[in-house]
């Protein structure tokens, strides 16, 4: 039997041909999350600067949700935060924010590229320069009877989910809760920050009864003790276990 071999000769030409269409699928085809593993990775060596980092949502151009004709987001949660922010250095923590005034966070970043994905970039850059972090924000829906606030943390992390319940617990005690259970999210990119980071949604603008308690400095002082309390709580846990 005669055996016939070919041979084919493949130009250097080619070759960088084919490994350039391969490098341009696999850019079109990488997973969204690439630019966000990215920014993980450069801040991954971040020095931890404080204790807890607060951030009160919205600011600046972003009102945020609006309830009645002047009450904004944006300056519900910078007051209950500036609040939380006294409250746990008396406590001994030291505290950062996201924003201690009506701006918003883009000054944290470079980035190029629209303002509000500047926003939420400079956030979750922000931060990663504490142990713990909360981000703080009030709802508002098309359905006026959603109330109450809820407690967001990042599915399938056991620590967040511990940190989350230590809040919810102090929060129910002076707030209507919208579930019974803390509810877990995958696709916010603030619950990615490598340092636990939880979200709460403290009420609802867009409810009568919750807008009635939002705009009262009593209920105000009260939410910001209570998410206070939370992390107190769950930090002396969370400290205690990374030691062991």
């Amino acid at each position: 039997m005669t055996h016939r071999f070919f041979c084919v000769i493949i130009s250097k030409n080619y070759i960088l041909a084919f490994i350039l269409l391969s490098l341009v699928i696999f850019g079109l085809t990488f997973p969204n999350s690439y630019h966000l593993a990215v920014i993980t990775t450069s801040i991954s060596k971040t020095t931890m600067q404080y204790d807890v980092i607060l951030d009160p949502g919205h600011g600046g151009i972003d009102s945020g949700g609006r309830g009645g004709e002047n009450t904004y987001e944006k300056d519900i949660t910078l007051d209950i935060v500036l609040q939380m922010k006294e409250i746990l250095e008396n406590a001994g923590l030291t505290v950062g924010l996201t924003r201690d005034s009506d701006t918003d966070a883009t000054h944290w970043t470079n980035e190029s590229s629209s303002r509000h994905r500047r926003d939420l970039i400079g956030r979750f850059k922000a931060l990663h320069g504490g142990k713990l972090g909360m981000s703080v924000h009030v709802n508002a829906a098309k359905d006026t009877n959603q109330k109450g606030a809820i407690v967001f943390y990042h599915r399938n992390s056991y620590i967040d989910h511990r940190y989350a319940q230590a809040v919810f617990d102090q929060v129910e005690r002076v707030q209507t809760m919208n579930h019974t259970f803390v509810v877990p999210r995958s696709n916010l990119m603030l619950l990615k920050v490598k340092p636990p980071v939880i979200m709460v949604e403290i009420g609802f603008l867009s409810n009568e009864l919750d807008y009635a308690k939002l705009i009262e400095p009593t209920f105000r002082k009260s939410m910001a003790e209570a998410l206070s309390q939370g992390i107190l709580s769950f930090f002396s846990l969370y400290a205690l276990e990374q030691t062991e």
